[in-house]
C-alpha cells in the first residue's frame, strides 16, 4: 500500500500536532464527505419514487441543508489552504473523493426538480457541473498518467477510481430531467446527456475490468476491503438510472427516437450487472466486518447486524468517510430499479426496491451515526485543543 508523503511537511506538522484546532480540522475536511449528499440524496430519491413523502421529504431537506454547510465549509478550505487542495488533488489516495462534488451536485440538482420544482437552481448547478466536470476528469487522468511515481496499474486503481463512470451518468441523469423541463433545449441537452451516457457506459467495462484484476491479484485482507469497491455496483446502477431516464425522452427527439429500443436494451443489461455485484458485496461485506480486528469470535451484536460496526463498538468502531462509498450504490439500486420499473416491459422488478430500499436506509443510518460520532470526537479535540492553547501561559 502507498503512502500519503504528497502532503509532505503539511502532513507531518498536521501529525505531530499534540491538539486539534479548527484551522486543522478545516484543512483535514475530506473532500469524499460530499458522499454524504449523494448517499442522503438518493435515499430520498429513492423513497420519493416508493411513495413513501414521510421519509422522502425530510431527507431532501436535510441533505440541502448538508450540501450548502458543506460548500461553505470547503469555500473556507479553499480561501485560506489553496496548497492543502492542490496537494490532495495530486495524492493518488485521495483525489478520486474531489468527483463526489460533482456527484453530490447533480443528486442536488435532481432533488431540487423533484422536490421544489427549482428548475433554474438545478440548471445552474448542472451547467457548474457540465463545465468543472471535464477539467476536473482530464487533471485527475493526467496527475495518473504523467505523476513522478510509478507504480502498478493494480496499486493505483481501487473502488473509488469507479467514481469516474458515476460523475459521468449523474450529469445524464440531472440532463435527462433537464430535457423535459426545458423543452427549447431538449435536443441540445439530450445531445450532450447522451455523450456523457455513451461514454460512461462504455469506460465501465475497461475501469471495472482492472477494478476486477485488483481484487483477484492475491489474496484481499479484511483492512483492504472498503466502501467505495461497491461503486463496483453502483456505477452500473447509475448508468441504468441514466438509461431509464434518457430512455422515454429519446422520443421526443426525432434523430434520437430511433435509438429507443437499444437505449432501453442496454439500460436492463446494466442493471442486470449491477444485480450480480451485489450478492459478492454483501458476502465480502459481511466477511470484512466479523473478522477484521476480531481476535476472537465475534460478539452478538456485529453477527446480528455486521454494518452495525459503522455506528457502534470501541475498538471495533469502523467508519471513515469513505464508508458512504457503500450507502449511494445501495440507494442508487433502489432507485434505478423503480425507474427501471416503471417502463412497461420491466414493471415486475418493482418487488426487488420494495424491501432492498429498507435495507438501504438501516446502512445509511448506521453510517450517518458514525459520521456524527467521528465528528463529535474532532470536535471535542478542537475544543479542548482551544482551551489548552488558551491556557498555556
Amino acid at each position: 500500500m502507498r503512502n500519503n508523503d504528497h502532503f509532505g511537511n503539511d502532513a507531518s506538522e498536521s501529525a505531530s500536532s499534540a491538539t486539534s484546532s479548527p484551522a486543522t480540522t478545516l484543512r483535514e475536511l475530506d473532500p469524499a464527505y460530499f458522499g454524504l449528499v449523494m448517499s442522503t440524496g438518493i435515499i430520498s430519491i429513492a423513497f420519493h419514487e416508493l411513495g413513501i413523502e414521510t421519509i422522502s421529504w425530510p431527507f431532501a431537506v436535510f441533505n440541502l441543508v448538508c450540501y450548502i454547510l458543506l460548500i461553505g465549509l470547503f469555500a473556507f478550505k479553499v480561501a485560506l489552504f489553496p496548497g492543502r487542495i492542490v496537494a490532495e488533488l495530486r495524492d493518488r489516495e485521495r483525489h478520486w473523493g474531489a468527483l463526489t462534488f460533482i456527484v453530490g451536485t447533480n443528486t442536488v440538482g435532481v432533488q431540487l426538480i423533484l422536490f421544489f420544482e427549482a428548475i433554474g437552481i438545478a440548471t445552474i448547478l448542472w451547467l457548474t457541473t457540465v463545465v468543472a466536470t471535464p477539467l476536473l476528469l482530464y487533471y485527475l487522468f493526467t496527475t495518473e498518467f504523467i505523476g513522478t511515481r510509478k507504480s502498478a496499474v493494480s496499486e493505483r486503481i481501487d473502488g473509488a477510481f469507479l467514481l469516474v463512470i458515476v460523475c459521468m451518468q449523474s450529469l445524464a441523469v440531472l440532463g435527462g430531467l433537464l430535457s423535459t423541463e426545458l423543452p427549447s433545449y431538449a435536443a441540445d441537452i439530450v445531445l450532450l446527456s447522451m455523450g456523457y451516457f455513451g461514454a460512461g457506459y462504455v469506460l465501465y467495462f475497461v475501469i471495472v475490468t482492472v477494478v476486477t484484476y485488483r481484487l483477484l491479484e492475491g489474496s484481499v485482507r479484511p483492512a483492504d476491503w472498503t466502501g467505495p469497491y461497491w461503486i463496483t455496483m453502483g456505477a452500473a446502477a447509475i448508468t441504468t438510472l441514466a438509461g431509464s431516464t434518457l430512455g422515454p425522452r429519446l422520443e421526443s427527439v426525432a434523430a434520437w427516437e430511433p435509438y429507443v429500443p437499444v437505449i432501453l436494451g442496454v439500460t436492463f443489461l446494466a442493471w442486470a450487472i449491477a444485480s450480480w455485484w451485489i450478492p459478492l458485496l454483501l458476502v465480502i461485506d459481511i466477511w470484512k466486518f466479523l473478522t477484521g480486528d476480531i481476535e476472537d469470535s465475534p460478539p452478538v451484536w456485529v453477527v446480528l447486524v455486521p454494518w452495525s460496526r459503522l455506528a457502534f463498538g470501541q475498538r471495533l468502531h469502523v467508519y471513515d468517510p469513505a464508508a458512504w462509498g457503500r450507502v449511494f450504490p445501495m440507494g442508487m439500486y433502489t432507485a434505478c430499479t423503480l425507474n427501471l420499473a416503471g417502463i412497461q416491459t420491466f414493471s415486475a422488478l418493482r418487488i426487488v426496491p420494495e424491501f432492498w430500499g429498507w435495507f438501504a436506509l438501516v446502512v445509511w443510518a448506521l453510517t450517518l451515526l458514525g459520521a456524527i460520532r467521528a465528528s463529535g470526537r474532532a470536535l471535542l479535540r478542537t475544543t479542548f485543543g482551544a482551551i489548552e492553547t488558551t491556557g498555556s501561559p
